[in-house]
């Protein structure tokens, strides 16, 4: 790996933890604020609807701007408007503070919804094909890693070291990623016809490739369907399955949560260690990914051992890394790193799309059903997608240059 992959590492890590902590740090201060927990959990509607608005976006700038300068400037926003956030924190109450609160809120994570789609594309431009399946297991296994410290000690630092403070880290972890994005080198030539595209040519240029791209088409599809069953790990519904399903408290919500970015570790770890075989058979491996996946969250709908609930977990951790890593390097694989922005914007906006919709139906059904329910439904709804990618790209769309083209 070169010195570029290891800035954008840095830079992911670094970001991702950063947002963990501010994101809490904000809902505590909301929290105390106004007592209220409507106003409270509106915090992830609208940062899920803000990074949609972003993704959806992005292809206006990407197709002038230099994908450098769009992460740097993505991230230098945030720091600008933390800051503003961070007096907010000693403001007392009043309707102003409470709107300026959201309407940052609303900024961080628009930007912040640039950060993914930039990342991949960057990834597919600094590093070659033959090592991208590496590349991809080895930040997803350092982000977890940092994800998993910034959500099991971040309540800890709150409470020992208050809200400004822990936002202060915060801005100091964007500060360090701005500086390691400093030290990205892409050379690369843009297309001519690029530089004459029209705002509205940039913004649906993604779209039409994903849709009418067949073997995109299905990866798209397949993600959709499986966008619905990420609603197995909103909180609300996770800690309802411990108490309803598992008869267990916080505590066992927090080892629940814990063993599943645990397995995340682990199985970026593994598929590291792999990459050489895996990037020779992705779409074989990205189904064994999802199919294994599908099959331990129907289990665990059903389960109500908590000890192999805990062991469950811990392998839909390597399941789901397996599925999602071999995925993004198929896209990365796809096409050049122009269009690329584009079709990874649009699936970005797409797939949050789903999720924000699956949060709202998701709740509906486990007051009315129970929260095990939703387990068994997600399930059956990842099988599906399984079935759909097997009977659609194995069978109607295997030919050499198909395999060929996304190294099958």
């Amino acid at each position: 790996m070169n010195k570029s992959y290891y800035s954008i590492l840095i830079s992911q890590t670094t970001t991702n933890l950063g947002f963990s902590l501010y994101t809490m740090s904000v809902i505590l201060f909301l929290h105390h604020l106004t007592h209220s927990t409507f106003l409270t959990s509106l915090v992830t509607l609208v940062s899920i609807l803000a990074r949609m608005l972003g993704s959806a976006l992005l292809p206006m700038f990407s197709s002038k701007m230099n994908f450098k300068f769009l992460l740097l400037l993505s991230q230098v926003a945030q720091f600008i408007f933390l800051t503003g956030l961070f007096f907010l924190f000693h403001e007392d109450y009043s309707l102003t503070v409470i709107i300026l609160t959201f309407a940052i809120i609303l900024l961080v994570s628009f930007f912040n919804g640039w950060f993914s789609p930039l990342k991949t594309t960057i990834i597919s431009v600094i590093v070659p094909p033959e090592n991208r399946v590496r590349a991809n297991s080895l930040l997803s296994t350092v982000d977890q890693t940092f994800q998993f410290v910034g959500w099991s000690f971040g309540g800890l630092l709150l409470a020992f070291l208050g809200k400004g403070t822990t936002l202060m880290i915060t801005l100091s972890l964007i500060v360090f990623s701005i500086i390691s994005l400093m030290f990205i080198q892409i050379t690369h030539r843009r297309p001519h016809t690029l530089k004459n595209e029209s705002a509205m040519e940039s913004l649906i240029i993604g779209w039409k490739y994903l849709f009418k791209d067949k073997k995109l088409k299905i990866l798209i599809m397949m993600d959709l369907i499986e966008s619905w069953a990420g609603m197995i790990w909103i909180g609300a519904i996770s800690l309802a399955f411990v108490q309803e399903a598992l008869h267990k408290g916080e505590t066992w919500w927090g080892y629940i949560n814990g063993a599943y970015y645990l397995g995340s570790m682990v199985g970026g770890f593994i598929i590291y260690r792999m990459s050489i075989k895996l990037r020779k058979k992705l779409l074989l491996f990205m189904l064994v990914g999802a199919t294994s996946f599908g099959l331990l969250t129907l289990v665990y709908g059903f389960m109500s051992n908590p000890f192999i609930a805990i062991i469950l977990v811990i392998f839909m951790g390597p399941s789901y890394i397996l599925r999602d890593l071999c995925q993004e390097t198929i896209f990365q694989n796809a096409t050049d790193e122009h269009t690329l922005t584009k079709i990874m914007a649009a699936r970005s906006t797409l797939v949050q799309f789903i999720f924000l919709l699956a949060i709202i139906g998701t709740g509906a059904i486990a007051d009315t059903f129970g929260a095990r329910l939703v387990y068994i439904s997600a399930g059956i709804l990842l099988l599906i997608s399984v079935l759909y990618g097997i009977s659609r790209l194995l069978f109607q769309y295997q030919s050499h240059n198909f395999n060929k083209k996304i190294n099958y």
